[in-house]
């Protein structure tokens, strides 16, 4: 899930305070650990690249605790952590460990709507009305293709749920919500616009289509990913939490700084996901994204025509160019790579691969962006690790 306002607050006005009796963690931790390859079995054939090791180190010297990466090329897996996993240890990240990975679900999510419209039994510009009556305003000329590519002009729910106060979301982070409550808050507003004639990312979209899932196949919309990509791919560490307000398995601690940059780190490891439901709820790996999104760019999840139709990216308002689920970064350092990000309470997640599918790459921090310094090094940390390599050490 991805929470534009909220994270703007906590970086341009610093102004929201810390609740009384809340754990905190101040940021003059000892020096961070270099980046470190994972075992030698897990990386067949990868040479050491000092620019990738540097890359994860320069993120967490930007302010972020911890980071891990998975890197999968056709020479095989490097794995890399640096910063802590956790503030009152010194121990890194562990590279298997899983994490919140946020709007990366809206991908799994619109996976499994188009493998629906391979199957006849959900037509991509069919209006939503159809599916689910009475349910969204103006549905009948909303249409599934629409909801998928954030061009429906539906409210997003996450922009006033709380308020716009991050303090408010992490007070309420373990209230149990459901999805028509969730639909209730965006539809108290009006629309941005009429559907089709622009673009605004929204996370309601993506709880109309956990939605639609659940009608038109009489499961969940959790189940049915699971039934249909985290299974077959097998994705073991990949979950959805349900009402658990735990992460499975080795995790790192996940991190906010209520008053933006300089100011004390809160650990909001344990959370309640409803919120985010199928627009940002999943739990998963570095290993299990690549793997995902490699199979999906790889031609394994969708039809050919489906595939390219998720492909087709249009603008987005402050957002990278936006497909079916799907976005799309360009550099010229790898041409153009296919992905998504994700960024919830305490972790921020980026994968992607490249359009050749010739590499895969994850990098997860545990910790929201809250700066610009962060942002500005992983985005580099993405494209340094998205290139090819030139030296090897």
């Amino acid at each position: 899930m991805r929470l534009p306002l909220l994270a703007a607050a906590t970086v341009l006005s610093g102004a929201l305070a810390v609740p009384a009796a809340v754990p905190a963690f101040a940021d003059s931790a000892p020096p961070a650990a270099a980046a470190t390859y994972g075992a030698a079995a897990h990386r067949p054939g990868v040479a050491d690249h000092l620019a990738w090791h540097k890359a994860l180190d320069d993120v967490v010297a930007a302010g972020v605790p911890g980071v891990i990466a998975e890197v999968h090329d056709v020479r095989g897996i490097w794995t890399g952590t640096s910063g802590r996993g956790n503030l009152h240890h010194r121990q890194l990240p562990s590279v298997d460990g899983r994490f919140r990975a946020g709007s990366n679900t809206k991908t799994f999510v619109a996976t499994t709507v188009l493998q629906l419209v391979a199957e006849k039994k959900v037509r991509l510009d069919a209006p939503i009305e159809r599916y689910l009556p009475h349910l969204v305003p103006n549905g009948k000329h909303i249409t599934v293709r629409q909801l998928l590519s954030h061009r429906s002009g539906l409210f997003n729910y996450t922009d006033s749920l709380w308020g716009g106060s991050l303090e408010q979301m992490y007070k309420t982070r373990f209230r149990n919500w459901t999805p028509q409550e969730l639909l209730a808050e965006a539809f108290r507003h009006a629309p941005y616009f009429a559907p089709g004639t622009a673009g605004h990312y929204s996370n309601t979209n993506y709880i109309v289509l956990g939605m639609l899932i659940e009608k038109v196949t009489g499961k969940s919309a959790e189940q049915e990913i699971t039934d249909r990509i985290l299974g077959p791919l097998g994705l073991r560490h990949t979950s959805f939490p349900d009402n658990s307000v735990r992460i499975p398995g080795p995790h790192a601690h996940g991190y906010i700084r209520m008053n933006g940059p300089g100011s004390p780190r809160i650990d909001v490891t344990e959370e309640n996901m409803s919120a985010a439901s199928t627009a940002g709820s999943l739990i998963s790996t570095t290993h299990d994204l690549n793997r995902f999104f490699s199979a999906l760019i790889g031609g394994k999840l969708l039809p050919p025509a489906l595939l390219r139709q998720m492909q087709d990216v249009k603008p987005l308002p402050n957002q990278s160019p936006y497909g079916l689920g799907l976005d799309r970064i360009t550099d010229p350092a790898y041409g153009t790579a296919y992905g998504h990000t994700g960024g919830t309470l305490g972790y921020t997640t980026y994968s992607y691969t490249t359009a050749d599918h010739s590499r895969q790459v994850t990098i997860s921090l545990n910790t929201m962006i809250d700066s610009p310094q962060i942002k500005t090094a992983m985005d580099n940390a993405l494209t340094t690790l998205l290139s090819s390599p030139t030296k090897t050490a």
